[in-house]
C-alpha cells in the first residue's frame, strides 16, 4: 500500500513538472521565425532566450506565450 502512494506521488510529480516544462519542438513550431527575424546568429540556449525576450514586442503572439512561460520559470525541455 504504501509503495502505491509513493509511485503515485511520484508520478503526480512528473507530471506537474513535464506540465511545467517548454519542449524544443513548442519553442522551435512557435517562435522559430521570430527568431530567426529577430535572433540571427545568436546561439542557442541563454543567448537566444535573451534575445526572444528583448524583442518580447515584436513576437508573433504563439511565441509570446512561450516566451512568458521561460519569463515566468519554466525551463526548455526535450519532451
Amino acid at each position: 500500500m504504501k509503495f502505491t502512494v509513493i509511485a503515485g506521488a511520484a508520478l503526480i510529480a512528473m507530471v506537474s513538472t513535464q506540465a511545467m516544462a517548454v519542449s524544443v519542438a513548442q519553442l522551435i513550431s512557435k517562435c522559430g521565425g521570430d527568431a530567426k527575424t529577430y535572433c540571427d546568429g545568436v546561439g542557442y540556449g541563454d543567448p537566444m532566450q535573451e534575445c526572444l525576450d528583448k524583442n518580447f514586442k515584436k513576437l508573433t503572439d504563439d511565441c509570446k506565450i512561450v516566451v512568458q512561460k521561460l519569463r515566468d520559470g519554466e525551463k526548455v525541455t526535450l519532451l
